[in-house]
Parts: C-alpha cells; sequence; structure tokens
C-alpha cells in the first residue's frame, strides 16, 4: 500500500506544537489518534493537538488521505508533585491551558490523560523536564544551488555553536524558526491566472488594498456605482490593510544532538536551518531564531526518529530503523502516536538584512511586465504561513 501524508501544521499559536510531515500506512484509520504537544519552562498557555488520519475517498491513494482534528471529552495535564489541570479546548482538537494555570518547572515531571467520548483513556509515561544549556552563537555560510523556484538560487546555511548543562546527557534539540517581512501589491490582482503578456487577465484589486477599478483604470480609493447617474462616486481612501505580514518559516526537520559534535559539552558547527535569499524573503530583513530545548532520554530517541525518517526515504512509523517510539498508550490497546514531552527552552535570534544581495535577488515580474511584489494578499498563495500580527518581540 502507498503512505500517505499528513500535514500537521498549527500557525503562531504557541510553541508548545510542531509543524510536521508525519507519513504514516495507509492501513492507519480513524480509530488511530495521533498526540502533539508538550510543556515548557516558559511562561504558558501551553497547547495539544489530537488529530485522527481520515480516508477521504474510496481510493487508496497517496492524495487519498488528511487529518482531521479529534475533540474528546477530557485532557488533564499533571505533575509529578499533585498538581493537574483539565485543559481547555479553544479550537476542535486543540487544547489549552489556562494562561495563569500550571507552569512548567526544571526537575518535575509532567504527562497527559486523554479521555475519549467512546470511553477510551489514552495516557503518556511522566517525561521529566531537564535543565538546558544555550546557543553560544548563530551563523551562516553562503550557498549557490539549483532551484525549481527561479527566484531562489542563493541562501545561506545556518550553524551554531552551544553548550550543554555540566554533566548532562547531551539529549538536546534545536529548533529554528525564520520570521521575515513582506509587503504585497494587492491592486494588482488580476483576475484568474497570468498568462503572455498579449492574455493577460483584467485587473481585479481587493478591496482591502485601498484601490478600485473605475471605467477599467485602477483608483486609489473606494468608489461606489450610482445607479442614477452610472457614474462612479468616491467614497474615501484607507491605507492597503491586507499588504504587510510577517511571515514563518519553520523547520524542514527536528535537529537533535549528535555525541558526535559535542566535546566536553559542546556543540561545533550544528547545521540548523536555510535561509532563502530573494525578493520576498528579504524585502526588508530576515530573523533567525534557534531554540535549545532539553530532552528526556525517550523524547530524544522520538525526534532523532523523525529526523532519520526525514533524511531517508520510507514510512515514518516503519522506517529502516525501527518503529517510530511514543511515550503514549491506550489502556485497552488501541492505536497511538504521537508524544507529549517536557522540556526547558533557551533561545537565541540574529537578524539578517538585504544589504550586498541585490546582486542576488531576481524582482519578480507579473504578465504586464510590472516589477515588483505579487498581486495577492500577503497572507494568499505565496505566504500561507504568514500573519498579520507583527510578532511581540520584533526588533524594528
Amino acid at each position: 500500500m502507498r503512505n500517505l501524508v499528513l500535514f500537521i501544521a498549527l500557525i503562531f499559536i504557541g510553541s508548545c506544537i510542531d509543524r510536521l510531515n508525519y507519513t504514516a500506512p495507509s492501513i492507519y484509520t480513524k480509530n488511530v489518534i495521533v498526540v502533539d504537544g508538550s510543556i515548557t519552562d516558559e511562561p504558558g498557555p501551553y497547547r495539544i493537538r489530537l488529530t485522527n488520519p481520515i480516508k477521504v475517498d474510496g481510493a487508496i491513494a497517496y492524495s487519498s488521505f488528511t487529518e482531521q482534528a479529534v475533540s474528546v471529552r477530557r485532557v488533564t495535564l499533571s505533575d509529578d508533585v499533585g498538581n493537574s489541570e483539565e485543559l481547555e479546548e479553544i479550537n476542535k482538537g486543540i487544547y489549552q491551558t489556562k494562561p495563569d494555570g500550571m507552569r512548567g518547572a526544571i526537575g518535575r515531571s509532567y504527562s497527559i490523560r486523554i479521555e475519549t467520548f467512546d470511553d477510551k483513556i489514552f495516557e503518556s509515561t511522566p517525561d521529566k523536564m531537564e535543565p538546558v544549556g544555550a546557543v553560544d552563537s548563530i551563523y551562516y555560510e553562503f550557498e549557490a544551488f539549483q532551484s525549481q523556484d527561479p527566484l531562489s538560487t542563493y541562501g545561506y546555511r545556518v550553524y551554531i555553536d552551544a553548550h550543554d548543562t555540566p554533566g548532562g546527557d547531551n539529549y538536546v534539540r534545536w529548533k529554528f524558526t525564520g520570521t521575515y517581512v513582506v509587503e504585497t501589491l494587492p491592486q494588482y490582482k488580476l483576475a484568474g491566472a497570468s498568462g503572455p503578456p498579449t492574455n493577460c487577465p483584467s485587473p481585479a484589486p481587493y478591496p482591502c488594498s485601498g484601490w478600485s477599478l473605475v471605467n477599467g483604470r485602477l483608483k486609489k480609493g473606494t468608489y461606489k456605482l450610482n445607479d442614477s447617474t452610472h457614474l462612479y462616486e468616491y467614497q474615501g481612501y484607507f491605507d492597503c490593510t491586507c499588504c504587510r505580514c510577517w511571515v514563518t518559516q519553520s523547520e524542514d526537520q527536528p535537529h537533535v544532538s549528535n555525541k558526535q559534535f559535542v566535546e566536553n559539552g559542546k556543540f561545533h558547527k550544528i547545521e540548523v536551518g536555510f535561509v532563502p535569499i530573494n525578493y520576498y524573503t528579504f524585502f526588508e530583513k530576515y530573523r533567525i531564531e534557534v531554540q535549545q530545548m532539553s530532552l528526556s532520554q525517550t523524547a530524544f530517541y522520538y525526534w532523532r526518529a523523525f529526523q532519520t525518517q526525514e533524511r531517508a526515504s520510507g514510512s515514518l512509523f516503519q522506517p529502516v530503523t525501527g518503529k517510530i517510539p511514543t511515550n503514549l498508550s491506550e489502556i485497552n490497546g488501541s492505536e497511538v502516536l504521537g508524544i507529549f514531552y517536557a522540556s526547558a527552552v533557551k533561545k537565541k535570534q540574529i537578524y539578517l538584512d538585504g544589504k550586498n544581495l541585490s546582486h542576488y535577488i531576481r524582482i519578480p515580474v507579473d504578465c504586464l511586465g510590472r516589477e515588483g511584489a505579487s498581486g495577492e494578499i500577503c497572507t494568499n498563495v505565496f505566504f500561507p504561513f504568514a500573519t498579520f500580527h507583527k510578532p511581540d518581540d520584533w526588533v524594528n
């Protein structure tokens, strides 16, 4: 049987949920539950996501499966000193602690209990939050490469130096996140797919752009057709509300510690990510953030299995090296996938600017020959992981 791909994408809802590509055998059904969540020593709330892989048609084909959020009767977070908290479902399948609820602490162990509406109970084994070292430096190397995207043929390969806690087990994960600003031109939206200049679609500006189409020409402001005079009347002007976004580029695979790169508790030149150089990523500047996360041995083997699978072919849950590990089980023996783990976190950020990169950046051109940004709302099409909300810690 072919494999299915479940794209688990939670954007801007907290660092306790990862966006990952799960590859699972097609024999899995809606009775399989996938758990994704963690607790850290950073301020909450903490979130847990529950999903099912489901078949969307009768055929067993690569595109015949998707993932579906799952609601349950109760999700409870507990620690090893008697504290517990029932999580609230804030969206279907997304469960969250209270903002002033439980707070993760180094040295304590945490577990979750999930009770479904059909009386199944899933539990995780307690996961201890270990102390964590820190990222000492982030640096990068310029690289040219072959790409199917004509706007991206250069980039920066990103590395870190880091250290572990004295006497630690070196069970560490590094999580790469890139963030950049884009500004688009939604007033240049064309009605349909772009074709040759002799066959371009008609202009169709988005209303949120602050521009309107009047007698076939773009005009700044909002206009309304007066039925009695058949003339457009000016209604006012406002700044574009859908042009400027912050886009998140997440890691394409997890990166966990490897003892061959550690010496006396020091990690050297660990590759954690790649930053493409193009018109959008360096429209203004690009922020690299690397989190260093402590892991228990169980969580380490889980994330290492992900890393191994992403670097090899085959199914995630039946890779060459064996079945993906989990710390979850169901009392009656039903299938459960995923993990809930505890992690102390330290992070480091650097900003890159686009100075001296103009030689490497190709400017987009639409079918009318206009140079510049896409004629789309900045959260559409090219930037699915974008938000109009500026990150609270963004440095202007």
